[in-house]
């Protein structure tokens, strides 16, 4: 079956057909984000992103027409949304690191150590690994049999945890 047969099938309905379609398809994607992003763990997770996208709107796409070019620019706005988040998450970095070279004095951590300590096991692992290691959710989710999306989830709410935690000795 070639990929125009996969593509009309596929947009009928079978994800038999679309399976085809990634099988064809994804090294050269990769192969493309692989060009553009800054950590090798990206690749993966912007080329699920991009086969998710272009199934959701395949009803969109007119066969017979580059379907390779097609997915490129779905993988390019992933791309540029995704490097968007990392800029500003890295200004927002910088800030804190400004400020925190701006202080009067060392900052007291000693309620931040506390908090991170009284976190179950899995999450001082997690918050150490990515914040003193500098690992990247993929890595540590090797390391721990978890995906990078449900780390994602754990950190946003270990954060929280942490946040309340340490006001809550500050006050």
């Amino acid at each position: 079956m070639d990929i125009d047969d996969a593509l009309r099938r596929a947009q009928g309905g079978d994800p038999d057909a679309y399976g085809i379609v990634v099988r064809a398809t994804q090294a050269r994607l990769r192969s493309f984000i692989a060009g553009y992003v800054p950590r090798a763990e990206w690749v993966d997770d912007i080329a699920q992103q991009t086969f998710v996208s272009a199934y959701r709107d395949l009803r969109k796409f007119q066969v017979g027409t580059d379907f390779a070019a097609w997915i490129r620019r779905i993988a390019y706005n992933h791309l540029r949304a995704e490097l968007e988040r990392a800029g500003r998450r890295r200004r927002l970095e910088g800030e804190l690191l400004a400020r925190l070279e701006r202080a009067p004095e060392t900052p007291n951590l000693d309620p931040l150590k506390e908090c991170v300590e009284s976190l179950p096991p899995t999450s001082q692992e997690i918050v150490r690994s990515y914040y003193a290691d500098s690992l990247g959710l993929a890595e540590i989710g090797k390391r721990l049999g978890r995906s990078a999306d449900s780390l994602k989830v754990a950190l946003f709410k270990i954060r929280a945890r942490l946040r309340e935690c340490v006001e809550s000795k500050l006050a």
